[in-house]
């Protein structure tokens, strides 16, 4: 994509720096071998478990050595009741989400996060969202002329994938599955979450439009929503029937394709997070879990990523970044 000299240059000395921080790392590693209340009691999240897995990162980048970024986006992006929480309170967005790690490790020159749970397009461009103690305003009004790197994870309320996705809790296989209705509940007997999808992207095209016009020579990156739930599910372990298990899943791949249609078309990146979390899914181990189940083992909402998994995108895409 088209991204300005600024940027360029800034992240080129970074790329020394990472460099020589892997040599260093490598070289200490050989070494050494001779975002809520707390739950109750009782209750999933509050038993001990094993912490997710992670893998060794590289040095961040001195701060203030990098870009000028921004990040956009929901809940997935936010990561609510990941530690610590940061403000807004009522955007349950965490310290701690992959913007933050994002810009830990790129070594921003300056960092917005005003990512939200909740967030809808409309909030992100043209809309104050209403909030537990208040308002936020349009998350696009924090890009300037200056700003040199955005991300932007939005287009699940959009589509009201989690809400669906909620209400088809099961404990019995007895129970019939949600997916045969949906794919039928929409306008003329077709998918509802499909009809959605499509008539969200020419939003979602607005939108970049939108941080375009503000920072023209930014660098805008589209990131995707990972992969949540393996073919056919884990019941009983999660409450979600075989079937739904592949209906949902099914239906992120198809909000990811066409965000990442609407990406190419307005000449931005897209990144796909789906590969880095297979096998890290909400059936996962609990020390490999990236995105946490219908009840949370590790401080997450439920369905959404965890401390691991948001430490697992944010290192990602300062790779992607290079």
């Amino acid at each position: 994509m088209d991204a300005g000299p600024g940027y360029e240059r800034v992240m080129a000395s970074n790329r020394i720096r990472r460099a020589i921080g892997v040599v260093l790392l490598v070289a200490s590693v050989v070494t050494a071998c001779d975002d809520l209340p707390a739950p109750p009691p009782g209750t999933a999240a509050s038993r001990p478990s094993a912490a997710p897995a992670t893998q060794a990162q590289p040095p961040d980048a001195p701060a203030g050595s990098g870009p000028r970024y921004v990040a956009m986006g929901d809940s997935a992006a936010a990561a609510p009741l990941v530690p610590d929480q940061a403000q807004p309170l009522g955007c349950f967005k965490s310290t701690n989400d992959y913007p933050s790690v994002l810009a830990r490790r790129i070594g921003a020159a300056s960092f917005d996060d005003v990512t939200c749970s909740g967030a809808r397009t409309e909030d992100l461009v043209s809309r104050s969202q209403t909030i537990r103690n208040g308002t936020v305003a349009p998350q696009v009004d924090a890009v300037a002329a200056d700003t040199q790197l955005v991300t932007v994870t939005i287009g699940g309320n959009d589509v009201d994938l989690p809400k669906i996705a909620s209400t088809c809790r099961r404990t019995s296989l007895d129970v019939a599955p949600c997916a045969p209705g949906l794919v039928a509940d929409g306008s003329d007997g077709g998918d509802g979450i499909s009809q959605a999808i499509d008539a969200h992207a020419a939003s979602w095209s607005a939108l970049i439009d939108a941080i375009r016009d503000k920072a023209p020579t930014a660098r805008v990156i589209v990131v995707g929503y990972g992969t949540y739930v393996r073919p056919q599910g884990c019941f009983p372990a999660e409450p979600i029937n075989p079937v739904d298990a592949a209906y949902f899943q099914s239906k992120v791949d198809e909000l990811d394709a066409r965000l990442q249609q609407v990406a190419q078309q307005r000449g931005v990146d897209f990144f796909d997070s789906r590969p880095l979390t297979v096998g890290h899914d909400i059936c996962a181990a609990p020390e490999d879990r990236y995105v946490e189940g219908f009840a949370p083992i590790h401080p997450a909402a439920p369905l959404h990523p965890n401390g691991a998994g948001a430490a697992a995108l944010g290192s990602a895409l300062a790779a992607y970044l290079g």
